[in-house]
């Protein structure tokens, strides 16, 4: 067994600190879900903003990571039972308000946030959430299909996805995005391919249906001896008689006896019996 490597505190300081909400769960398998993710808000930019303003947005990195404490001010929807946030930066806000109002939107005298502003994010997410749950739902997973509903309060953050946009080669800001937990271990699910949590012990069905057991018939055994068998030969006949009963065997072990029948040109057993 190796050694543990005491490391110096000079060292240890650079190293990456263990983040205790990942351990146990396939967060190594997220990188899975930004191909799709890529996809589908691709697909929106397109459809939303490059056709109708004749832009050219496109993501230019897309991050994923644990959410962190922050003073944004986050908007958040609900899906079904899911929990979806968004944040646009004000840059690009204004990038596409450039557009809409065929001027530049802004002017060093009014640096505040705008009304038209609020009401464009708030557009934008009811807009681009469905999105979101369609990545999802291409990994396979039971994603809601429901129209976003804002929420007057802000969730529990249990994952966060940055994008960086840009209009050509210019760089406008960052779209974040946030899931709750419910819609988190759904994400995980779909990409690691496990099934949905077993219900409680009050749901579960009775040991006798839970039960799979694969059993073998064991027809008849005939012993020959050594000559016979080296005088076989392709279509040489063994004269055998089926015996009345047939044995049914678990793991190769004998386990109850049956009776053999014949039924539209097919051997059947019947009449199971306890072997003693």
């Amino acid at each position: 067994m190796p050694k543990a490597k005491i490391v110096a505190p000079e060292e240890g300081a650079r190293l990456q600190a263990l983040d205790l909400r990942t351990l146990g769960r396939p967060i190594h398998l997220l990188p899975l879900f930004d191909r799709a993710l890529q996809q589908e808000l691709g697909d929106f930019l397109d459809r939303e903003l490059n056709r109708r303003y004749r832009a050219s947005f496109h993501i230019a990195a897309l991050r994923q990571l644990p959410p962190a404490a922050d003073e944004r001010r986050w908007r958040w929807h609900a899906l079904g039972d899911w929990r979806l946030g968004s944040h646009f930066d004000r840059s690009l806000l204004l990038g596409i308000l450039d557009y809409r109002f065929g001027a530049p939107s802004h002017s060093d005298e009014t640096p505040d946030e705008t009304e038209t502003e609020r009401r464009l994010g708030r557009n934008l997410a009811e807009r681009l959430l469905p999105r979101l749950t369609g990545a999802i739902r291409r990994l396979g997973a039971v994603a809601p299909d429901a129209a976003p509903r804002e929420l007057p309060f802000a969730p529990q953050a249990a994952w966060q996805l940055e994008l960086d946009l840009c209009d050509g080669d210019k760089t406008l800001g960052t779209l974040r995005l946030r899931l709750d937990a419910v819609a988190f271990e759904a994400l995980l699910q779909s990409l690691s391919g496990q099934r949905p949590r077993l219900p409680g012990p009050a749901e579960h069905a009775r040991f006798s249906e839970q039960l799979r057991l694969k059993l073998s018939a064991r027809l008849l055994e005939q012993t020959l001896p050594l000559g016979a068998i080296l005088d076989l030969k392709p279509g040489s006949v063994l004269p055998v008689k089926l015996p009345p009963r047939a044995l049914a065997c678990v793991a190769g072990s004998p386990l109850f006896g049956a009776q053999v029948a014949e039924r539209q040109g097919k051997l059947c057993l019947s009449g199971f019996a306890d072997i003693e």
